[in-house]
């Protein structure tokens, strides 16, 4: 599992150089939801998942991410609950 891990790139999402061991370890159970989309150029990272992880995991990742305006508006209404209690 720590084949990778010492490559380098830049994460899209925090801005700055990360190596592959932090992308994998985001979380305990799964790496980050990016992960396939971050590292298909530079490893084969379709393998490197179905190897490494369990199918809950692999489907998780296949899950397109909400669309950033419905996030927001999700925000709103959980503040709003918050606020009313």
């Amino acid at each position: 599992m720590t084949k990778y891990d010492e490559l380098v790139k830049r994460c899209p999402m925090l801005g700055h150089q990360i190596n592959f061991k932090y992308c994998r370890s985001v979380s305990p159970q799964s790496p980050c939801r990016k992960i396939l989309d971050c590292w298909f150029e530079q490893i084969p990272i379709q393998q490197y998942i179905s190897e490494n992880y369990d199918t809950e995991v692999i489907n998780k990742l296949m899950i397109p991410p909400k669309p950033k305006i419905l996030s927001i508006l999700e925000l709103v209404e959980q503040a709003k609950a918050v606020k009313q209690e």
